[in-house]
């Protein structure tokens, strides 16, 4: 959950009395409905670094913007003017300053490297209806905000070796996030919109068919500390390795019907998380492994367990076929969700 508890509102601010008799105070609660239903969180996915609020007008404009530092979920605004406004939090997002409309927050851009794992992920969230603050009252008006991510979450979560036991061990060199999106804005309106690491190449290549523009490290990748990581582990004949590898990316609503998951593309194509493994004397048969996550949305985490049974594919964006991979993918759903199998 979010870093400071409800219960403990007064020792997160201390709350001054109003100054006038048109004024009054403003008590903002936070809440998190991105994590509360998370079994699974990782590092920094519910961290608050820093929080903007916005108090706009009932005409839509802005009345007030305040920015914090720190860790604190709840956040008093004392001599606030005796009136009506719709109040609107932004979590760990860039600075904001020359917000004048709503409308303007709602459709300021927000890219995927503004989520940062080591500090924080960008949450934005509104007052469900107006909140009235009244002067010179003796209590502060408590707005209650729920947040959440804009990013959704891909989890590798397990990988078992279920090859011929004559190829031995399966090394895992990495894995990476493709067909991805990079560009939204913060109040999540209209599509997400950049592929990052289109059809599993380079940026820019995502028609090419050279093996040199495939996606083979982490300076190949963009938003590498989101979307790519480095493994470097075994798996023995018959072993499952767990991992808790993390991955993540703004919304691709692409379903299969729209997908091209043939190689390379300028059309849609679905999220995938590819894994690239080898097995054999030296490492002699090196394949990808793509999964396709359809639809993939934000404020979800999507765990993905993959169970290989031989060769992958020769490109990160083409389907392994004849049965040599299966994979259970996990939703929890911070909301609706469930899992569903697919095998290659």
């Amino acid at each position: 959950m979010l870093a400071c508890g409800l219960l403990g509102l007064a020792a997160c601010q201390t709350l001054e009395k109003p100054n006038a008799a048109d004024e009054g105070t403003l008590l903002i609660a936070l809440h998190d409905g991105a994590t509360k239903a998370d079994v699974n969180p990782i590092g920094n996915d519910a961290a608050v670094h820093d929080l903007q609020l916005f108090l706009f007008s009932a005409d839509g404009s802005l009345y007030r913007r305040e920015a914090f530092e720190g860790s604190g979920t709840s956040r008093s605004l004392d001599r606030v003017k005796a009136g009506t406004y719709e109040i609107a939090a932004l979590v760990n997002g860039p600075a904001l300053t020359s917000i004048q409309k709503k409308q303007d927050l709602l459709q300021a851009a927000v890219t995927l490297g503004d989520n940062k794992v080591d500090v924080g992920f960008v949450m934005f969230g509104s007052t469900d209806s107006p909140v009235t603050v009244t002067g010179g009252a003796t209590s502060p008006v408590r707005a209650d905000i729920t947040v959440r991510r804009l990013v959704g979450r891909v989890r590798l979560t397990t990988v078992q070796n279920g090859i011929p036991s004559s190829y031995g061990a399966l090394t895992l060199s990495f894995a990476f996030l493709e067909n991805g999106f990079g560009n939204w804005t913060c109040g999540a309106s209209g599509d997400p919109s950049g592929y990052v690491n289109y059809a599993g190449r380079k940026k820019g290549r995502s028609t090419s068919t050279n093996p040199s523009d495939f996606i083979g490290a982490a300076s190949d990748a963009e938003a590498p500390t989101l979307t790519f990581q480095s493994i470097g582990r075994q798996v023995a004949n018959g072993q499952t390795l767990t991992l808790n590898n993390p991955f993540y990316t703004f919304p691709n609503k692409n379903r299969a019907a729209d997908d091209h998951f043939s190689g390379p593309t300028d059309q849609a194509a679905c999220a995938r998380l590819v894994l690239k493994a080898s097995y054999g004397e030296g490492g002699s048969q090196s394949w990808y492994y793509p999964v396709t996550i359809e639809n993939l949305e934000r404020n979800k985490t999507y765990d993905v367990a993959f169970i290989i049974h031989g060769p992958g594919s020769p490109d990160p964006n083409q389907k392994v076929e004849n049965g040599n991979l299966t994979v259970v993918v996990t939703v929890d759903p911070w909301g609706d969700g469930g899992n569903y199998t697919e095998e290659f």
